[in-house]
């Protein structure tokens, strides 16, 4: 099957949903998982529009898609009950139907997919340990997991502990976690999202001027709050940067990513940032990152992108390379 060469999997779902129309756009993306909505939203406010020939590739991939998956879609209320009626028998069905209620009976625990993992930490963190146990019972394994590790190491345990010893989220239990959420729903102006630091706002902000205008603003913060301006200098290279690179030292950078590296952090980049990796890749590269090509999920792309920024940083730190071509003439 043919792939779109320089879109990401993410950009060619948004480009296909951007050519519907609005109504048939938005069913479809009330019907994504949360943390995809998200991630379409940022790709489709970033991404250029696909070239003829990269759109016909995402249409060509979406008809082969369409072919080999299943369009089946879950039911829900009555639908589910007459299903598990008929393949498990009336009593058995009723006492999972039971079961599914005690998770559909809340009003604001459903709203918790929606919400950061750090926020959710926010909201349980002088809670008693069985409620936020019972809180990460309610999330899905990848939310989960961020707020568990959010913990310090005993309470860490603890909660793990707890979750182990879980046996059924009882009507109280979930009660109570409703009238907390509810609680703090009700609060007016406390932030559902992600929370924007100041470093990284002012990171943000820097990477946007003209390096004249940045280098004097960071010099002049380096002269008054030092502290600061390390943290914001670490946060102003992340993996889109790259595309700022030399293409030389780019060339440099990739010889040192193997391509199990490569592989994941191009699948989830922008299509200009992968056209630059492309045209610095050894043939031999090209043709292992090609042999690796999958549907990487999020979290492994993020992390090979990680990584390449940790080693993109330690190279620039023994003069290696320069992270930022736009100040190699600047003094």
């Amino acid at each position: 099957m043919a792939t779109a060469i320089h879109l990401s999997d993410a950009e060619q779902a948004a480009a296909l949903i951007m050519s519907l129309d609005k109504a048939q756009a938005a069913a479809i993306m009330r019907a994504l998982p949360p943390a995809d909505v998200h991630r379409l939203a940022a790709v489709m406010s970033g991404m250029d529009a696909p070239s003829s020939a990269e759109f016909h590739q995402v249409l060509t991939r979406f008809h082969s898609d369409v072919k080999t998956f299943s369009g089946v879609k879950p039911s829900a209320g009555d639908a589910v009950l007459s299903l598990l009626e008929e393949a498990l028998g009336s009593e058995r069905a009723n006492l999972l139907s039971d079961r599914l209620a005690l998770h559909g009976q809340s009003r604001h625990i459903s709203k918790l997919k929606w919400l950061e993992s750090n926020t959710i930490v926010d909201i349980i963190q002088r809670e008693h340990p069985q409620i936020q146990a019972v809180v990460i019972a309610c999330l899905d394994a990848r939310q989960g997991s961020e707020v568990l590790l959010a913990f310090e190491g005993s309470r860490r345990l603890d909660l793990l502990a707890r979750l182990a010893g879980l046996k059924s989220l009882t009507p109280a239990a979930l009660e109570e976690l409703d009238w907390l959420l509810e609680q703090y729903f009700s609060q007016v102006g406390r932030p559902l999202g992600r929370t924007m630091t100041g470093d990284s706002l002012a990171a943000a902000l820097l990477n946007e001027m003209d390096v004249g205008s940045e280098s004097n603003l960071l010099n002049g913060l380096r002269a008054t709050q030092p502290e600061h301006a390390a943290r914001v200098e670490e946060l102003m290279f992340g993996f889109a940067q790259i595309g700022n690179m030399a293409e030389q030292d780019a060339a440099l950078l990739v010889k040192q990513l193997s391509p199990e590296i490569l592989a994941p952090a191009l699948a989830e980049s922008g299509a200009q940032l992968r056209r630059k990796f492309l045209n610095v890749l050894s043939a031999e590269q090209k043709q292992a990152v090609t042999a690796l090509s999958r549907r990487y999920t999020q979290a492994e792309s993020v992390a090979a992108q990680v990584e390449i920024v940790k080693i993109a940083k330690q190279m620039a730190a023994v003069g290696e390379i320069i992270l930022d071509a736009r100040k190699i003439d600047v003094f």
